[in-house]
């Protein structure tokens, strides 16, 4: 395998631009020092040699002093709309390949009310939901409780608590008018799924995604997904793209305070307490059907390279239920979802850094 110049590029938790009244949360999604480390160190078990540099509005003048092959994208910038999308757009004008999804997918992908949008035009199961701008606005008569509020353009559980669910309409309003005030956003309300929680990552592209090599030859193989563990179950998912086996946040062993949700203090700092069997003991049936769901997400938000997918199980029917997508998943070796997902599938934290890396490569026809 070639090997290449790489720009890590991050957004460090020491780098963040504290304001005051932040909410405790505000910065969660950040990198710490301890993963841009990890990944560095699993680039260049790769072969590669990595230029770590932080992903701010002066990274196009920080890029010049090299000549960077790719990036390595794991910036999930600071303020705006679009903030996830930033760092690309960058790299885009300056035509340096990178790893992740573009600009458009991020744009999209952070704005939950919006990907969710996009799912049901792609006949993908999603909680019914409605969008709260002023918190004023009239509910609509579809929604029954209990509802479920959040913030609309946030991860990593920033500013959900034991709150977020919703049983009259008083704690609705209070959790929507809380949402908006603290986060300076609009509240995302959607019919709450009581059930199993689980998350499925993924690998790799579509075939479409992938442009020919210059040299005509066939694209090389992604080698963490030639030495994967042989598929569990029989799905019409391209060879290009591997869906790691499901991993249910089992979250009974958590704190009752969390209310048995998926909040952001367990995320931020109760993450070695739920319990996260992976594969998840669910039958094949259903493995299958979470499978062909995330990949028809991957699909329609435009993917590249990785993401992952979040369920939960109706408890009625059974039915799987997509919650959301995210295109930038959390990288942290031996914590974050999408690694220990891979690691059960075979594919090792240092595997998988340098298999991110190798689909970018395989998809700009660099490889």
């Amino acid at each position: 395998m070639k090997k290449f110049t790489v720009a890590l590029l991050y957004n460090l938790k020491q780098n963040a631009p504290h304001r005051e009244g932040e909410p405790w949360d505000a910065w969660n999604e950040l990198d710490s020092e301890k993963t841009a480390a990890n990944i560095e160190r699993a680039l260049r078990a790769g072969g590669h040699e990595v230029i770590g540099m932080e992903g701010d509005v002066h990274l196009a003048q920080k890029l010049a002093h090299y000549k960077i092959d790719i990036a390595f994208n794991t910036c999930e910038g600071h303020f705006g709309l679009s903030r996830e999308a930033q760092t690309p757009a960058i790299l885009d004008a300056l035509r340096i390949p990178y790893t992740g999804s573009g600009v458009m997918t991020l744009c999209v992908a952070l704005d939950k009310p919006m990907a969710k949008r996009v799912m049901l035009q792609h006949n993908l199961p999603t909680p019914l939901f409605q969008t709260f701008v002023t918190g004023d606005e009239r509910l609509n008569p579809k929604l029954k409780f209990p509802l479920f509020v959040k913030p609309s353009r946030e991860g990593s559980g920033i500013g959900i608590t034991a709150k977020s669910v919703c049983r009259n309409a008083r704690e609705l309003r209070a959790q929507v008018a809380w949402c908006i005030e603290t986060y300076h956003q609009p509240a995302l309300v959607e019919e709450y799924i009581e059930g199993r929680e689980f998350t499925l990552g993924m690998l790799g592209n579509l075939p479409w995604m992938i442009q020919p090599r210059a040299d005509g030859k066939p694209p090389e193989p992604i080698a963490a997904l030639k030495n994967a563990k042989p598929k569990q179950i029989k799905t019409q998912t391209p060879e290009t793209l591997r869906v790691f086996p499901p991993l249910e946040v089992d979250l009974s062993p958590c704190p009752p305070e969390q209310a048995g949700l998926y909040t952001s203090v367990i995320k931020g700092e109760l993450y070695n307490v739920p319990n996260y069997p992976c594969p998840a003991p669910i039958s094949k049936r259903l493995w299958a059907q979470m499978e062909k769901l995330a990949a028809g997400a991957f699909a329609a938000l435009e993917c590249t390279d990785f993401a992952r997918v979040d369920f939960r199980l109706r408890q009625d029917t059974g039915a799987p239920t997509i919650l959301e997508i995210n295109p930038l998943a959390g990288l942290q070796e031996g914590i974050s979802d999408i690694v220990m997902a891979g690691e059960a599938d075979g594919i090792s934290f240092a595997a998988l850094i340098n298999g991110i890396l190798d689909a970018a490569l395989q998809r700009y026809g660099m490889i």
